[in-house]
């Protein structure tokens, strides 16, 4: 991760969250690396990010190992609102860069007051919290009627970085809801119709509109 001061365009985009009246000299820009974790489930949480640019995956471990895919957040979104407004002082999620991220990060023990006090903020969390909430279900219940090559299909899609999707099978197999072989089938499957083409560093997407049609525009939140 890279700390960088934040931009003037940086506060203008904070003021879009009603962040207006406050003092961002504490404020940082942090870019994250592909792959890279902004933060893991169960870590003291000391600050809520406001995403600028890029993707990143949110999702809790369960105890089982599988992963519970939650959201995403692309251009825009706030990280750790859920921990913001519930007081828990540990990471709810865990969340990862799927790309190249650039976030504003506000600290929590300079930041936490004035923004739960901030009503132009605190209405604006409350909405975002109940598109999520929405979404997540929408997910839930993809998970349980589609097929899996549908899911794993938008799974892709959402997931790939110039071209090539790179993800652990394993744990993709248990975001989708599969068994790791009949994840593999459905892979080659798709390397077969000339959809995917595997790769040592992963599969490379080569027909995205027939991956896109399979897809049914499932799993996006923004």
């Amino acid at each position: 991760m890279k700390r960088q001061h934040i931009r003037e365009n940086d506060k203008n985009l904070l003021l879009q969250y009603g962040l207006s009246g406050i003092d961002f000299a504490q404020a940082e820009r942090r870019l994250f690396e592909q792959d890279e974790f902004l933060s893991h489930a169960g870590e003291p949480i000391d600050c809520i990010y406001f995403v600028v640019s890029g993707k990143a995956k949110v999702f809790i471990s369960l105890s089982s190992g599988k992963q519970l895919l939650l959201s995403y957040f692309t251009s825009k979104g706030i990280i750790g609102d859920i921990e913001l407004m519930t007081d828990i002082p540990a990471n709810y999620t865990a969340v990862r860069a799927v790309t190249e991220l650039v976030c504003i990060a506000l600290p929590l023990n300079i930041y936490s007051g004035e923004l739960k006090k901030n009503n132009a903020f605190i209405n604006y969390v409350a909405k975002e919290l109940a598109e999520k909430l929405s979404q997540r279900a929408v997910n839930s219940a993809i998970t349980t009627l589609y097929p899996l090559r549908s899911r794993l299909c938008a799974y892709i899609i959402q997931t790939e970085s110039n071209g090539l999707f790179r993800e652990t099978l394993t744990e993709v197999a248990g975001i989708v809801g599969s068994s790791y072989r009949h994840l593999l089938r459905c892979l080659e499957k798709m390397c077969s119709e000339k959809i995917l083409s595997k790769e040592a560093s992963g599969y490379r997407i080569i027909n995205k509109r027939a991956l896109s049609e399979n897809a049914k525009d499932l799993y996006v939140l923004k």
